[in-house]
């Protein structure tokens, strides 16, 4: 049975946000529509096999075996709930930025 794909709203801002970005630093609202439809995808085909990503380095400090994947240049943060079969992202970010930290998951 596929595990249910959820995204956080501050999942959903990331992703946002950057494609207002592609769309106006770039000025192509196209770019911005195929780097967020192939972000979409890239998320929904979590609901088959959720585990395949490795465990972040900082799950220790989070307290929670979060995992991730690169999809271009963002790193996608999000948490597998077997017991649930459920996903959820958490976090849609560059992948040059900082470590994330108990905050940034807030």
């Amino acid at each position: 049975m596929p595990y249910r794909v959820q995204i956080a709203r501050t999942a959903f801002m990331d992703a946002s946000e950057y494609a207002a970005f592609i769309r106006d630093e770039h000025q192509s609202p196209e770019a911005a529509y195929r780097w967020l439809d192939g972000l979409y995808t890239a998320i929904a085909k979590l609901d088959e096999t959720p585990n395949r990503f490795p465990v972040i380095p900082e799950a220790n400090e989070l307290g929670f075996p979060y995992r991730s994947f690169m999809y271009h240049s963002h790193r996608i943060v999000y948490a597998v709930h077997d017991e649930e079969q459920r996903v959820m992202i958490h976090r849609i970010y560059h992948g040059a930025r900082r470590p994330l930290t108990p905050r940034a998951l807030q």
